[in-house]
């Protein structure tokens, strides 16, 4: 190994360790209360040092939150390989959930933090994603198909975003489970999607199928 690749791979390797003590602090005390000292204090390392792989506490937050969106993007790779804009709504679902779970650090960072006072707002807000982009575009397709109604493209991501996050946020904090031990958390989210996409005649039916059986 060269002494240049040995470099790298040190310098990399302190790189993760920063990030990491820092994800871990962000959210165990908040973004105000870290400061670069406490960062470094926590992997034994000098504040000086530290500025050799960071220029800002800005800039560390920003490396994290383009991690986990990098992290999020990675697991919906797949998604374009289901052609059935209806599935992939449901996978998405899925994807959104066990991310939450498998990574609540990061998700707690993409979808629940505002932007820290020491970060620039347009920084920290950032594009549009692609998997938003592609999200936006399933849901457009499936009421182009008539499988989530008549309804604008906008406001049907608002509500099933607003669904899902719910859901997430209830599991990654073991409420879900804690309050419906019975629950399948899996298959939360397609069984719900599944009820509210019931064609009103359908509900109708089942409704006064359910009525008629109880008169009996």
């Amino acid at each position: 190994m060269t002494i240049a690749a040995k470099k790298k791979i040190d310098h990399d390797r302190m790189k993760r360790m920063i990030l990491d003590a820092a994800k871990e602090l962000f959210a165990k005390d908040g973004f105000d209360n870290v400061s670069i000292r406490k960062i470094a204090s926590r992997i034994n390392y000098s504040p000086a040092a530290l500025y050799r792989y960071f220029s800002s506490k800005e800039d560390i937050i920003l490396c994290l939150k383009q991690e986990g969106m990098q992290k999020f993007g990675d697991a919906q790779k797949y998604l374009a390989d289901i052609e059935d804009p209806f599935e992939r709504v449901k996978e998405c679902g899925r994807i959104y959930l066990a991310y939450a779970c498998n990574e609540p650090e990061y998700y707690d960072l993409l979808f629940n933090k505002v932007a820290p006072s020491f970060c620039n707002p347009e920084k920290w807000a950032g594009k549009s994603s692609q998997s938003f982009l592609n999200f936006k575009e399933t849901v457009r397709e499936c009421i182009e198909t008539g499988v989530l109604g008549d309804v604008s493209v906008d406001t049907t991501v608002a509500a099933l975003w607003a669904c899902v996050h719910g859901l997430s946020s209830l599991a990654m904090t073991g409420r879900l489970k804690s309050s419906l031990p019975d629950i399948d958390v899996d298959s939360v989210f397609e069984n719900v999607l599944s009820f509210i996409t019931i064609p009103q005649i359908e509900r109708e039916k089942m409704r006064k199928a359910k009525s008629d059986e109880d008169k009996k």
